[in-house]
């Protein structure tokens, strides 16, 4: 829910937020997300993680382009501040 109302997520972007809301504050680098929610093998695409958290900021966060909840470490990975 965002703003009161419900918030259609496809199911890769479900397993993304859930994959960093059960690891909430802690950085989780690409190439882990990327092999636990696309498979072994795809940890090197990570142009796969920037299109969807950019979808993700945009249904989710209230200002996608300063986001409070899904933030991007560069070079690093990736993590959810409640």
């Amino acid at each position: 829910m965002r703003r009161g109302t419900e918030v259609k997520l496809t199911p890769t972007e479900w397993h993304l937020v859930e994959a960093l809301v059960r690891r909430a504050g802690t950085l989780v680098p690409g190439a882990q997300l990327l092999a636990e929610v696309w498979g072994p093998g795809y940890e090197n695409q990570g142009n796969y993680l920037r299109v969807y958290f950019a979808q993700l900021r945009r249904k989710l966060e209230d200002v996608p382009s300063a986001p409070r909840h899904f933030i991007t470490e560069p070079g690093l990975g990736y993590r959810f501040e409640p």
